[in-house]
């Protein structure tokens, strides 16, 4: 890695990914395992421009995720056994910031070009990121768009007041900058070129990344034909292009997922009123708590345990919604308990509009009917786990082969589309996903750690007053202050540092058992303990150590004989494709 920050001596070992799991949590927990602790390191150092050139080794949309991400790695962060997990996506919204406001350019790196060219179809996320990283490796890429704008579900669905449009194109600017050539108002597909054209044209390879643009209808009477009756991604793409007519006094969503939040808080800037139509309860509820917590607070209604059966309308336009009362059953497939409908229960809602917000789905018609690739019974391309359809040469990945899913699980879809089509075309084994991983192990010390780190509160974001939102479609959350991320980013534990004992040097005292306040270091009897642990064991005793619950506190750092030591373990999922840049000229955007 092209780090300056980073020792270049190490140890390489091959580890499990079950270690990685249990210690560094946060970190795989990412679906593009970006090196969280690292770059939240660099935060608490003030290296922001540091920790922004890491994020971007694995994510090349910091900025949109620094916005909108759902941060599955809080749910793993360590912190949050105790406390409060580290707000690691506001850490990685402060520093894109930063970088975005004081108008630092990255420059690109230097490629060395090869002569083979890869074609990808659609610009959202998943194509996006593959693009970058086969430009990285020096292919000529071309990305085809049907849209009028680049960006996907990020520019079309996701609304401005959570996402400025401008921080999508920072990081797109990045992705050209790199000689990814994307062609706007360009599909392929039924009304433009057929894949088998791009073949023709001499590209060796093709990636669809095409997002699930189509939403799922309620299959009610009434539906069909209505006026009123909407889709949620047509509402939210006439929004985003600028339509800002209110789509009526009283809008209903149906749906409990974060479309739907997000279909209902934009209906509320533009109406009187605004209401959520869910068939479960708010604890069902597949949307991002914290986004649900916004509605309320914008006043948006929720009818729970309500679902639709029946469109009323009069002269051919909405006029109300039939409804039935539904109770919780047994759990279904999901582990959520099945709604049912209470018999005689039915109820209705006045509203002039209906915005459903279901599910969406992948819509495959641009292929045409003799495209031959094999589809899933969910109507989804079917790929292998390198992301390869049964057509040679064609990879698929995103939504359109995943179903309705997360920006960032699409740019871990676009790095692992980017490894096989590199691999593909070089004519090399599309290996299986490894169970082990290589990691440099590197000396570090405990002076990072800082005294009173489990009395500092998680720092908060400032918000818009509620009060001004309405009609508006300003930024809710402002972002966290300097000092505030700062702060914030020594509540991290350090989980990538991993425990030494240097155990035929140990005296078998006890003290770091003692001093130990989470029970990560222990002496028992050579004929007991757990065995997994006999590595660590001298003619007396076995020191037992337990890095998956250790916090790093250092109070164990104080051995008489110092045999305690930590070694930083530096997991690079992207190494195969960063190691290929540095050699062409360095890490650069």
């Amino acid at each position: 890695m092209n780090q300056a920050t980073l020792p270049k001596q190490g140890i390489r070992v091959l580890l499990d990914l079950d270690w990685l799991q249990q210690n560094i949590r946060c970190q795989h927990r990412c679906p593009a395992h970006m090196d969280v602790p690292g770059y939240i390191r660099l935060i608490g150092e003030g290296k922001y421009l540091e920790s922004y050139r890491l994020m971007r080794e694995t994510n090349p949309f910091p900025a949109v995720c620094g916005y909108v991400c759902p941060h599955p790695c809080e749910t793993k962060c360590k912190r949050g056994d105790f406390d409060r997990p580290v707000a690691i996506d506001a850490l990685k919204r402060f520093v894109t910031d930063y970088i975005f406001k004081k108008k630092i350019r990255i420059p690109p790196p230097e490629i060395q070009h090869r002569e083979e060219k890869v074609a990808i179809i659609g610009a959202g996320p998943a194509g996006l990121t593959a693009a970058n990283d086969l430009a990285g490796m020096g292919y000529k890429v071309t990305v085809f768009e049907k849209e009028s704008q680049v960006g996907g579900m990020m520019m079309w669905a996701i609304p401005s007041y959570r996402l400025p449009r401008e921080q999508i194109m920072f990081d797109v600017g990045h992705i050209v900058a790199r000689g990814v050539e994307i062609k706007t108002n360009a599909p392929v597909g039924t009304h433009g070129r057929m894949i088998s054209d791009l073949f023709r044209e001499g590209y060796k390879a093709v990636f669809i990344a095409v997002g699930a643009q189509k939403g799922k209808r309620l299959e009610i009477p009434g539906e069909e034909g209505t006026k009123g009756v909407m889709d949620c991604l047509e509402f939210l793409k006439n929004v985003n292009d600028g339509d800002m007519r209110s789509p009526g006094k009283k809008v209903a969503v149906i749906g409990g997922g974060n479309s739907a939040i997000d279909a209902v808080r934009t209906a509320r800037r533009m109406c009187q009123e605004a209401f959520i139509v869910y068939r479960r309860t708010r604890e069902e509820m597949p949307a991002l708590p914290w986004e649900i917590e916004e509605a309320e607070h914008e006043g948006v209604q929720f009818h729970y345990l309500s679902a639709p059966v029946r469109v009323i309308a009069e002269d051919g336009k909405v006029k109300a919604l039939e409804c039935v009362k539904m109770r919780l059953g047994k759990p279904d497939s999901s582990g959520r308990r099945r709604p049912e409908p209470v018999p005689h229960s039915e109820f209705t809602i006045e509203t002039d509009c209906i915005i459903t917000a279901i599910s969406q789905e992948a819509d495959l018609k641009f292929l045409g009917n003799d495209h031959g690739i094999d589809v899933t019974k969910w109507g989804t391309i079917a790929v292998d786990d390198n992301l390869l359809t049964n057509k040679r040469g064609i990879f698929a990945g995103g939504d359109v082969t995943l179903g309705p899913s997360t920006i960032i699980e699409c740019i871990a879809q676009g790095h692992t589309a980017a490894k096989s089509i590199d691999k593909y075309i070089r004519g090399e084994e599309i290996p299986e996903p490894k169970k082990k991983v290589w990691v440099t192990l590197l000396d570090t010390d405990f002076s990072e750690r800082e005294q009173n780190f489990d009395a500092e509160p998680r720092q908060n974001m400032q918000t818009l007053p509620v009060e001004e939102r309405q009609g508006t479609f300003d930024l809710v959350e402002l972002g966290l202050t300097e000092s505030q991320a700062k702060s914030e980013a020594l509540r991290c534990l350090k989980c990538d540092k991993s425990i030494s004992v240097e155990t035929n040097e140990c005296i078998l005292c006890g003290r770091c058992g003692m001093v130990c306040p989470v029970g990560a270091l222990k002496l028992v009897d050579v004929n007991g303990g757990d065995k997994e642990y006999r590595p660590f064991v001298s003619k007396d005793g076995i020191v037992v150590k337990y890095t998956d619950i250790c916090i790093r506190c250092g109070n164990c750092k104080d051995c008489p004989v110092d045999v305690i030591t930590l070694k930083r373990v530096l997991w690079e999922p992207n190494e195969e494709i960063n190691k290929t840049i540095e050699e062409r000229g360095g890490i650069g955007g």
